[in-house]
Parts: C-alpha cells; sequence; structure tokens
C-alpha cells in the first residue's frame, strides 16, 4: 500500500525535473542570445541599436496563425533588420518606407499585456503592412528610430 508521502516525492522529484529542464533551456537561450548580439555588432558595427533577444509578435499581412518567435533586431541608419533564429529568417524594413510607429499591448491577437514596438510600414510592393516586437528599452527604441528617420 502506498502511503501519501511517496505521492509527495514523487510530485517533488518530478518539479524538480522541470526545474533543472526549464533552466537548462534558459541558459541555452541567454548563450544563444549572446552569440547572436555578438554576430550582429561585428556584421552592423555602426547599429544604432541592437536588442538580442526581441520577441517577434508577427507580420500583419501573414495573419494570426503565424507562431511568435525571438530573434535579433538592429536598427542601421538606413534599415531595422530583424534575424529570427527559428525559423531562420531575415526581415528588413527600409527607414524611408516606415509610416508609424505604435505601443500597443496587443498584436495579432497575441499579448504579454506590456507595450510592444509595432512598426507600420510600406512594402516593396506599396501595400501597408506592421511588425511589432517585446523589445526591452522600448522608449530607446522609439526614440532611435524616430532620430534615424529625420
Amino acid at each position: 500500500m502506498e502511503t501519501p508521502l511517496a505521492g509527495v516525492g514523487l510530485v517533488l522529484v518530478l518539479l524538480f525535473v522541470l526545474v533543472v529542464i526549464f533552466g537548462g533551456a534558459l541558459v541555452v537561450l541567454r548563450n544563444v542570445a549572446r552569440q547572436k548580439e555578438a554576430s550582429a555588432r561585428a556584421r552592423y558595427p555602426a547599429a544604432r541599436q541592437i536588442d538580442r533577444a526581441a520577441s517577434f509578435f508577427g507580420q500583419a499581412s501573414r495573419g494570426v496563425m503565424q507562431v511568435r518567435g525571438n530573434g535579433t533586431l538592429i536598427l542601421t541608419d538606413s534599415e531595422l533588420i530583424f534575424e529570427m533564429w527559428v525559423p531562420n529568417r531575415e526581415i528588413r524594413i527600409p527607414l524611408r518606407s516606415i509610416e508609424s510607429l505604435e505601443n500597443p499591448t496587443w498584436f495579432l491577437g497575441k499579448s504579454r499585456f506590456v507595450p510592444l514596438l509595432k512598426v507600420g510600414y510600406t512594402d516593396a510592393q506599396g501595400s501597408t503592412d506592421a511588425m511589432a516586437w517585446q523589445v526591452s528599452d522600448l522608449s530607446g527604441w522609439m526614440r532611435q528610430i524616430n532620430e534615424a528617420r529625420a
């Protein structure tokens, strides 16, 4: 006959295993973010701003079914560049095509209940589109993008 303490012990062991797994995943993600940031700084030494772990909320024209993803967001004097980690994808928005900057807490039905960096722009075909990210320094990104566009 199993005692109640055996059940508690099993739960504690499972919780410990989960903590170790998630802790390990966080360490790996931090290392990836550092490596991606170093790579971006080497390729764009004059970058105005880099966020090594921006959280992508999607592209309006692609609809609500796309998945979020982490990546490196880079602002140069001429472009806003997002290098998504998985899948390996690069998005470039020329600064001259940016029409608006907003700070909604929701984008494409997704939220983390914090203000996002939403960039409205005109694509190469002349259509309007938008993308949004959760960034670590929202006010800095807003200021830097506005200064670069001026």
